[in-house]
């Protein structure tokens, strides 16, 4: 069971790695979705749209470098890691406590997952991954809202796993409190007995002492009449 809760540890800390890196691409995705919202205005002028899809670009190239780096332990996590198939964690002592984390649906590259809505804003407009004018703008702020729901789709999956684990995690700990207080009940001295029980022998050592030396001094009486 220590093993477990161990177990149960570095998965919620790998869990939340992962989340903290989906929430950062929510902000950035959130930034995104501004920048094509401005864009899609014909108030706007080829210098403003150069401004806005240069940073615009900027953002999806460290959605990229989040979805590449991010790592646990020296271990990828997002694309080509961990969380790019099912993971299961082991956080009991028996075969059947096991956690298993499944956010592929939301993250590999199907239609509507976090990775096909990068590559297609990264494919999209005059310019691949820019927007020039009102039409290839308004094209981004639907690809952008794909990518905030692959997102959304994929926290949440995490989410709930965060929260069962805890729930297990709990559990189990209760179990190892509960079998340690069995242990101690059957195992361990009652210090009260205990102490009655020796009171009592020190008594009767103490009477057989007694005794013992009063039968002594009348052998000792009676050979001193003899002489």
């Amino acid at each position: 069971q220590e093993a477990g809760l161990y177990n149960g540890a570095n998965a919620m800390s790998m869990m939340q790695t992962a989340e903290g890196a989906f929430d950062e691409m929510t902000n950035i995705a959130y930034r995104m979705k501004e920048l094509a919202t401005q864009g899609a205005s014909d108030a706007n002028g080829t210098t403003e749209w150069t401004a806005q899809s240069a940073e615009y670009a900027a953002l999806t190239a460290e959605l990229n470098s989040i979805v590449d780096n991010t790592s646990f332990g020296g271990t990828k996590l997002l694309d080509g890691g961990k969380f790019d198939a099912a993971v299961k964690f082991q956080v009991g002592s028996s075969d059947a406590e096991t956690l298993e984390v499944d956010i592929t649906a939301a993250f590999d590259g199907s239609a509507g997952s976090v990775d096909k809505a990068i590559d297609d804003i990264e494919a999209s407009g005059g310019t691949a991954g820019t927007f020039e004018n009102v039409g290839e703008a308004q094209a981004h702020l639907a690809l952008v809202d794909t990518l905030i729901s692959g997102i959304g789709t994929a926290r949440s999956s995490l989410g709930a796993s965060m929260n069962r684990l805890e729930h297990t995690m709990t559990n189990v700990t209760n179990m190892k409190e509960n079998t340690q207080a069995a242990s101690s009940t059957l195992m361990d001295a009652d210090f009260a007995a205990e102490t009655s029980n020796m009171t009592k022998q020190q008594l009767l050592m103490n009477s057989g002492i007694s005794v013992l030396s009063t039968a002594n001094s009348t052998t000792q009486m009676i050979g001193s009449l003899l002489r």
